[in-house]
């Protein structure tokens, strides 16, 4: 590591950053949301929500009902839990008129499970300077007593590095990693709930069909009889 880069590091001022921060955010927001907020950065790694799947497993949902009916039609769900309580309760109930009441919820739960995950790392945006400075305090403490020597030197230019570092790493956590993480976030939050809303409204149109079908069907045996 190039000497330039080398002395930007020092892992007691990253220390306290890194810990004061978690600690904070933890009492802050709760160990509930933080692990929603840790699973949420995870799902930006691994992809999250797959639209190419759900597409297709309610496209063989609705062919399932329109083979066999809501009642006897036993499709995959989709991978999307959403979806799949989606497609569930139509299988269940035989009926559309559920599903508007189920997706209003679905919205709701999704868009609270998304602010309280944004916020916890918003919190810790906020929260990493504010250690910074806590360290920036802890460094400045342990400047030695002025005197002659080449230790007491040496002591003061590490507790001003570690003052100055402590600073520096809080304000780039805050603005490289937490913020970032919150606005990312959001923005696939509202990405994921528009794929969803648009497959929910391809599914329901198709069924929409395949009942209105039935319903002719139905209507022309009687004319028939």
């Amino acid at each position: 590591m190039p000497p330039t880069l080398s002395s930007l590091f020092d892992p007691a001022a990253l220390a306290i950053v890194v810990t004061g921060t978690v600690i904070a955010t933890l009492a802050r927001c709760g160990t509930a949301d933080t692990r929603a907020a840790l699973g949420a950065a995870g799902r930006l790694l691994r992809g999250g929500f797959s639209a190419e799947a759900n597409r297709k497993a309610l496209a063989q949902a609705a062919s399932a009902v329109q083979r066999d009916g809501p009642r006897r039609a036993d499709p995959a769900l989709p991978p999307d839990p959403a979806l799949a309580a989606l497609v569930a309760s139509y299988l269940r109930h035989g009926s559309l008129d559920c599903l508007p009441g189920l997706r209003r919820t679905d919205r709701a739960l999704e868009e609270t499970r998304r602010f309280a995950a944004a916020q916890v790392f918003a919190c810790a945006g906020e929260l990493a300077p504010v250690f910074g400075l806590v360290g920036t305090l802890y460094g400045l403490s342990q400047l030695a007593p002025a005197g002659a020597g080449a230790s007491a030197t040496l002591t003061i230019m590490s507790a001003v590095s570690t003052a100055v570092l402590t600073s520096l790493y809080g304000a780039l956590s805050a603005h490289l990693v937490f913020f970032p993480l919150a606005s990312a976030i959001e923005r696939r939050g509202e990405i994921e709930d528009a794929s969803r809303e648009a497959l929910a409204d391809w599914f329901i149109a198709q069924i929409g069909g395949v009942e209105a079908a039935a319903r002719e069907r139905r209507a022309h045996l009687r004319g028939v009889a």
